[in-house]
């Protein structure tokens, strides 16, 4: 190592320094998620989803269809809703998707079929309806076993 000049000491230093500055940029910018990932669809907000005000109240509610888990609050309390299947008539086999809530749990309100595409407010403006000056109270999403 005592032919080794300063000028190749020097050369040979740059040189490792910038190999391993150049490995830490990937590796930070593949740990930091610049990477292109696939777009995960759940997670962006439905368009039909709304947060406004009615009658007074404020009304907020998020689709899921995929799970049937869609969650309306109604001055910032959860109201229990539930999506069911109903028949399209008494004999057919066919069917449409509907949602009950725990206000207004006799009047099925079809969800997001055709015409229907604002069903869940609809089911939110009707429990407002239905609760005029009331509010909710913490048991109004209060699960079945």
């Amino acid at each position: 190592m005592n032919d080794m000049s300063r000028r190749n000491v020097l050369r040979h230093g740059t040189a490792a320094t910038l190999v391993a500055i150049t490995a830490a940029g990937f590796t930070g910018l593949t740990s930091s998620g610049a990477t292109a990932r696939p777009v995960d669809s759940a997670a962006l907000p439905d368009p039909r989803d709304f947060d406004e005000t009615y009658k007074g109240k404020k009304i907020k509610g998020e689709h899921d269809k995929a799970n049937g888990k869609h969650k309306v609050h109604i001055n910032g309390k959860k109201l229990g809703v539930m999506q069911i299947e109903l028949p399209v008539a008494p004999d057919s086999t066919a069917t449409y998707t509907a949602v009950l809530s725990t206000v207004n749990h006799f009047d099925p309100i079809p969800l997001d079929e055709g015409n229907n595409r604002d069903g869940l407010k609809k089911l939110a403006k009707l429990a407002v309806d239905q609760l005029g000056d009331q509010e909710l109270t913490h048991d109004a999403d209060h699960p079945h076993p």
